[in-house]
């Protein structure tokens, strides 16, 4: 199962973000740049055994 969150902010508020989304069980798949600090990530639940 994916995670997918629209994400407004800089690298650090980026990778800030990625860590408590780890710490709640989803992996970082991938981020898709939309404009400016404007970001689509994507996310995987670490529990789904894929």
């Amino acid at each position: 199962m994916y995670k997918v969150v629209e994400f407004d902010g800089n690298a650090a508020a980026m990778q800030n973000f990625c860590n408590d989304q780890a710490a709640e069980g989803y992996l970082f798949v991938q981020a898709v740049y939309m404009t400016t600090y404007k970001w689509r990530l994507f996310f995987k639940i670490a529990a789904d055994g894929n």
